[in-house]
Formats: structure tokens, sequence, C-alpha cells
């Protein structure tokens, strides 16, 4: 779809910081109540899955698709309740996201986080705002890898938390490894060195990879097992109300062509195109 960089524009800034940026700043679990009295809404992310949120530099403000759609929906509270929203997003380990939305840390999760049945037992999901693909990285000269069964052995590196740590698991069978890590730069040190054979990630993290670092190659011509896309995701007790308002962001936004046009605007935005 065309790109709609007039649109993005258009977006309000986001006025975002990390963790340790933003004090003691606390979500409210998704209640949507609290987060209208209190005029702040409280993202959690993890900010090293370029093109979906991404650090620019020594910058602690978060960049990506994510974010964008995050604009979207400060928008969106900010009409319905004709308040000026301030959005704090918290930068953490990916792992510990469900942990940190679950202590009502934050009001949801925004972190290109695959919606799958084991995590919908403690958290409520969003609709799906994009279907993700997975894909491997691999080295310039690695050849070997041409089918799923050719994975079989193999020592695979994903990001510790990701749905890719299950599929590598699966891909890899009893005679291979999979490494989970909670660093994708540090998975990709491991590969260059020859700790791991492949990282398996989705594809515009993959492109990104490419972009940024020589060396490498992508094999996309693999089926992995798929997953059902990315969703935001909040408080299982009571973040429907705040699930509710994100998945009328998403419906709207999904047909008109806005999610698209954002997406490919925050891809060429971070292979710096």
């Amino acid at each position: 779809m065309k790109s709609q960089k007039g649109l993005t524009l258009m977006l309000s800034v986001l006025a975002v910081t990390s963790l340790s940026g933003c004090g003691n700043v606390s979500g409210h679990g998704g209640d949507l109540e609290a987060i209208v009295k209190t005029k702040t809404l409280v993202v959690g992310t993890n900010a090293e899955y370029a093109p979906f949120e991404y650090l620019k530099g020594a910058s602690t403000e978060v960049y990506g698709y994510d974010m964008d759609v995050v604009s979207l929906i400060k928008e969106e509270i900010e009409s319905q309740y004709d308040i000026d929203l301030k959005v704090v997003v918290k930068d953490m380990a990916f792992d510990g996201l469900i942990g940190s939305m679950n202590a009502n840390q934050i009001d949801f999760i925004a972190a290109a986080f695959s919606k799958n049945d084991e995590r919908a037992k403690s958290v409520l999901f969003s609709d799906i705002y994009y279907q993700a693909e997975t894909v491997l990285v691999v080295k310039e000269g690695n050849n070997s890898i041409t089918d799923y069964a050719s994975l079989a052995g193999l020592a695979i590196g994903a990001q510790l938390g990701t749905v890719q740590v299950d599929f590598a698991s699966e891909a890899v069978t009893s005679s291979g490894s999979v490494k989970p890590l909670g660093s994708i730069a540090t998975l990709l040190s491991d590969l260059s060195v020859g700790n791991i054979d492949a990282l398996m990630v989705e594809k515009p993290v993959a492109q990104n990879i490419i972009a940024k670092s020589s060396g490498y190659k992508i094999i996309d011509n693999i089926a992995f097992p798929d997953d059902d896309g990315y969703a935001f995701a909040s408080n299982y007790n009571i973040g429907e109300d705040l699930i509710n308002l994100i998945n009328g962001v998403i419906t709207v936004n999904k047909e008109n062509g806005v999610l698209d046009g954002l997406f490919v605007d925050a891809l060429n935005e971070s292979l710096g195109n």
C-alpha cells in the first residue's frame, strides 16, 4: 500500500521516556477509569526490536511502528474523554513484560507481542494489528539450511520469552539446541563468532539486521508454525474497557489503511530510507 507519510506527520508526538527516565510512574493495570482520572497511560515495551520499537543513539525516546499505533490509541482516549493524556513508555526485558502487566506496573504491552493461547492464560489480548512472519538470519556463506528438516541438530538463537524460542525448539529436535537470550545484539554477536548457526526473528527485524550489519543473509523460504500475529495486551481482570477501546482503534485504522501506511513508514525509517 502507498506510504502515508503526511498522515504520520500529523499524528500527535508521544512524550516517551525509558524506565530510567520516568521515576516512580506506575500504571493502573489497564484500568481505563484510572488512566483517564490521572491523565497518564503507561506502556510496557522492549525497545530492541526495530522497526516495531527501538532507541536511536543515546536517546531514551522509543520509536517504531508500535509507538505509532500507541499514538493513535492516545488520540482516541483524548478524543473520547476530552483530556490531554501523558504517555510514559517503560523499556524493560521482554520476558518481564507479563509480570509487570500482572503487577499493574503498566497499562498495556506494546512490544511486537505475539498472541497465542498460552499467553492468553495470563493477559487479555486485543485484536491482531500486525501479522508476523518468522525467518532465519545466518552468515552469508551458510548454504546448508535448505528446508525445515535441515534445521535438526543445529544451534538456533532466539530472543528470550518470544514464540520463536518455541518454534526453534521444535525445529532443532532433541539433537540440536536453542539459545534464548534477552538481547538481539548479543544473539547476533553469538551468530558472528559461531556460537549459534542461525538467529530466528520476525522478517522486518531481520531486514533491519541485514541493513545495518554486513556478512549476513535472510532465509525466508521455510514454513514455520504461524503465530496468531501481534496484539496489545492488558490485565486480564481490569483491562477490558481499555482493550475494547484499543480494538476500536485497530478496526478503524485497518479498514482505512492507516496501519499499513504507518508500518511502511516505520520500516523505511528504521532502515534509513
